[in-house]
């Protein structure tokens, strides 16, 4: 969403002319502070570092200044450990940082993999449903997306978060989840055994569809001033196509909020279908432009099962390169990035900075660091 406040006209010889601009221009700025509508001109681009939860980001990363923003994430249980009873210090001590430094802050709350206990006790006291899959060999088990008394909770603590932070005009962009089972990123099981174990616990899209309005409506109402940002992803054969329910998701959302959703994919890799992502998952994000973004799967420095390369052997700041090129390819405004790959591949974050912000076009990617030579044989490397 872009805001522009017109020039005055000077006035006429009838003076009316500079009367009805004024009037034209005070309805401009009443329109864009009404609700529904952020107050931000535009969605933020360039790098943000995604730091880990509940941890400070490093003191390098607030004097990068090809890091334009801060992903500050927390989770649930330690936000708001007791039921109403919240610990703001992480939060605050963060976006206080992040503020004073200049950049943005998205903010993150890890929910249903990082939710308090006395949450899944308060869904088993009312009877609620649980569903239980397969996560790696290990059996998990939720509550059901659309449970009543999951969603009450979830939407007082968002409620909560909004009341403390819409007013911190450095918060530009903050997230919503409600299909996530494993992560904040959209993740639905939807193997065939995960499909009949849904089906069991009485899953329809429509509920799910319902629980993404109610979270999507509380996140916007408590936080007016600010984007909110929805990952997406398919659900297989869950739903009537593998799109449908992040679609109409999207959808529902941009019609009763214009101007405040931005779509992004939580899966960003060098694998990823090239733009448009016809026939794939991706095409919805392509069909969600302009307002959208992303996030990297993983940290690539360090990573020795390339999992941002589909397991495929390369320099990590060649992966992290075509993956910033993929991203870019689909309009993404900003790309999510582990602080890991922010500190130790510097390069590679100018690129990105560069690139997201149009300061400069993406490039073929660089070829590897040569290899460093090796000492000949017999002789020994002096300690100095």
């Amino acid at each position: 969403m872009k805001s522009a406040c017109p020039f005055l006209p000077r006035e006429d010889r009838s003076g009316k002319a500079g009367w009805r601009a004024v009037a034209f221009a005070l309805f401009s700025i009443m329109a864009l502070l009404a609700p529904g509508r952020a107050a931000s001109a535009s969605v933020p681009q360039g790098v943000f570092s995604l730091s880990p939860a509940g941890v400070a980001c490093k003191a390098s990363i607030l004097t990068n200044l090809n890091v334009d923003g801060v992903s500050i994430r927390q989770d649930w249980s330690d936000l708001e450990p007791t039921e109403g009873v919240y610990d703001w210090s992480f939060l605050d001590s963060e976006v206080a940082r992040v503020a004073a430094a200049g950049k943005s802050v998205l903010l993150r709350i890890n929910t249903q993999f990082a939710k308090p206990e006395w949450v899944t006790a308060a869904v088993t006291k009312a009877g609620g449903s649980f569903f239980t899959w397969d996560k790696d060999g290990v059996p998990t088990t939720i509550p059901v997306f659309w449970d009543p008394t999951f969603l009450a909770k979830k939407k007082a603590m968002i409620a909560a978060l909004g009341a403390h932070f819409t007013v911190n005009p450095s918060i530009k962009i903050v997230w919503t989840s409600f299909a996530n089972a494993n992560s904040e990123d959209w993740s639905v099981p939807h193997t065939p055994a995960d499909i009949a174990a849904w089906q069991a616990v009485g899953y329809t899209t429509e509920k799910l569809l319902d629980a993404g309005r109610q979270i999507i409506d509380a996140s916007m109402s408590a936080f007016p001033n600010q984007y909110v940002t929805l990952a997406v992803a398919g659900n297989g054969n869950l739903d009537p196509d593998v799109n449908y329910a992040a679609r109409n998701a999207v959808l529902a959302a941009r019609a009763t909020w214009p101007g405040r959703l931005i779509v992004q994919k939580n899966s960003l890799a060098t694998y990823n279908p090239p733009a448009p992502g016809t026939g794939t998952v991706f095409q919805l994000l392509w069909d969600s432009r302009p307002d959208i973004g992303g996030q990297m799967l993983d940290a690539c420095f360090g990573d020795t099962t390339y999992r941002n390369n589909a397991g495929v052997a390369d320099d990590p700041g060649v992966i992290l390169h075509k993956s910033v090129n993929l991203g870019a390819s689909y309009g993404m405004k900003y790309i999510e990035i582990y602080q890991l790959d922010v500190l130790n591949l510097p390069v590679e974050i100018t690129y990105a900075h560069n690139v997201l912000l149009g300061l400069a076009p993406p490039t073929a990617t660089p070829p590897p660091p040569a290899a460093p030579p090796t000492a000949p044989t017999g002789l020994r490397v002096q300690e100095p």
